[in-house]
């Protein structure tokens, strides 16, 4: 008897759940949401798998306000099941029932883990709305937040959360910050 792959048995899980497989992926869209569950392996840790989501709308808006930048390398967060199982990175190696293990965790954190990002209230607060100043490596969450903000009407709101970044940020990071800034003003008046 063969042993079951990781693939096969997220395929059990995942198609029926509406997510069309890729070559290490999996992704369906939900209204204007990229939902996105990844198998990522490692000779030394193991196998484990990686969520992510996106509103494809407000990457649109991304790609009018840093037509420069690929949206998919500002994409400000992914977790991985572990951290969603218990807080902790999981990875399983060497294990015969891993793949099974692996497929019910997905099963069991990947739905509420989606549905929590789908509307742009909870988006903003996943970006961190309730955060007063910038964090180290925020950048990205301040950028979509600031996005996030502006679709929701919240204009004020998102020209703040863009303003006085920390001076450490990287240069490059600091110009798609301030180009976003600059669209977000450009189209408020527009509007």
């Amino acid at each position: 008897m063969s042993r079951r792959t990781y693939a096969a048995a997220l395929d059990d899980v995942l198609v029926p759940m509406g997510f069309k497989r890729g070559e290490r992926s999996w992704s369906r869209t939900v209204g204007t949401m990229l939902e996105e569950i990844g198998l990522q392996k490692s000779q030394i840790a193991g196998t484990t798998a990686n969520l992510w989501s996106k509103d494809l709308a407000t990457e649109e808006l991304l790609r009018q306000a840093i037509p420069w930048k690929r949206p998919l390398d500002l994409l400000p967060s992914v977790y991985r099941i572990g951290t969603l199982m218990s807080g902790n990175d999981r990875w399983w190696k060497n294990d015969p029932d891993g793949p099974i293990e692996l497929a019910e965790a997905i099963k069991t954190h990947a739905p509420s883990f989606f549905e929590a990002r789908r509307n742009l209230e909870d988006q903003a607060r996943c970006f961190g709305r309730a955060e007063p100043r910038w964090k180290p490596g925020s950048t990205a969450s301040r950028i979509y937040l600031a996005l996030t903000l502006y679709r929701m009407g919240e204009m004020e709101e998102a020209r703040a959360v863009l303003q006085n970044p920390p001076k450490t940020a990287p240069a490059s990071w600091l110009a798609q910050a301030e180009s976003v800034r600059k669209w977000i003003e450009c189209a408020s008046e527009a509007k």
